[in-house]
């Protein structure tokens, strides 16, 4: 079993400060910057090439080389080691004395370099949040996930009289931004079972290669993954109710590019409902994926979703 280590970062404002309705952009700018400045002895303006990219804590856990053996061709980039979780969406003004929190997670590969990042922190939040001085560092708290995999649906039903069906829950916290034909899905009704799974099937083989956990679907029985043809069979007999789920647009500033660049996805509830066995099977990548985000751009916390459980008995006697 893998753990995901979260550290809580409670801040303070210092004067009355502007904060956006979607801060991740801003907190993995902030971090990204202040974990570079810590460890960063070659003074250079990009880690390509460089001979420590693959121990220093900047190239490890933010901007990583690609895999030797990628499982995935679009892994050609490196895989991130950590998640930004941003308060919930929503702007306001801060005056000097109110206070707002977030969690970094750092994934699997990264644990020689917790201290450092905990202690990086703290200039992330004063130095490079906004502005030098606009916020103060009251405290930091660190715990512990261990990645849940395991089904927790119903599993017995009567075997003359009734076959369980079951409903999944996803309500996303944070904009979903998936892509079909390099387009952005924008219209929720573009999204349904299969495309859904598609997306945790990514996330999960993306846990594999952080995790070094090299799986053969023929053969596979580790409880901490999901074969993917058998994940898709499934998606035959489920559906998925979307209509709860709607476009909410956001923006980010770019610094290197020096514009807005768009941010926008699906975000509310949707319901998958299947038969319990079939939802049984998904249930370790659904797990994985509210633990982990799905979609594009989850390093700054978009695609982050909370699941929720019903089941109930259909009749089959007419």
């Amino acid at each position: 079993m893998h753990s995901i280590t979260r550290i809580t970062t409670n801040l303070q404002a210092t004067q009355t400060v502007a904060w956006p309705h979607f801060a991740g952009s801003t907190l993995r700018g902030a971090f990204g910057r202040a974990l570079r400045r810590a460890v960063c002895i070659t003074g250079q303006n990009q880690c390509t090439g460089c001979p420590l990219r693959n121990s220093c804590a900047y190239g490890v856990v933010f901007d990583p080389a690609a895999p030797a053996q990628p499982l995935h061709p679009s892994f050609r980039d490196g895989l991130p080691r950590y998640l930004v979780q941003p308060p919930a969406l929503g702007a306001c003004q801060l005056s000097a004395g109110q206070t707002q929190c977030f969690d970094v997670l750092l994934l699997p590969g990264t644990q020689a370099h917790h201290g450092l990042i905990e202690h990086t922190l703290r200039n992330a939040v004063e130095k490079e949040l906004f502005a030098p001085g606009l916020f103060k560092l009251q405290s930091t708290q660190v715990s512990h996930n261990t990645v849940c995999t395991h089904s927790a649906l119903p599993t017995t039903t009567h075997p003359r009289t009734s076959q369980a069906t079951a409903h999944i829950t996803l309500r996303w916290l944070t904009p979903l931004r998936l892509q079909h034909h390099g387009k952005p899905v924008f219209k929720a009704q573009l999204l349904d079972a299969h495309s859904l799974v598609r997306a945790l099937l990514r996330r999960q083989i993306q846990w594999q290669q952080l995790t070094h956990h090299i799986t053969h679907p023929a053969t596979d029985t580790a409880p901490a993954s999901t074969a993917p043809q058998e994940a898709l069979h499934h998606t035959q007999a489920c559906t998925l109710d979307t209509r709860n789920l709607q476009w909410h647009d956001i923006q980010r500033n770019s610094g290197t590019q020096n514009q807005k660049l768009p941010l926008g996805g699906l975000i509310g509830s949707a319901t998958l409902s299947g038969p319990v066995v079939a939802l049984q099977t998904l249930m370790p990548l659904l797990q994985i994926g509210e633990q982990l985000h799905i979609g594009k751009e989850t390093v700054m916390g978009l695609g982050r979703y909370q699941l929720g459980t019903t089941t109930e008995s259909v009749s089959l006697n007419g």
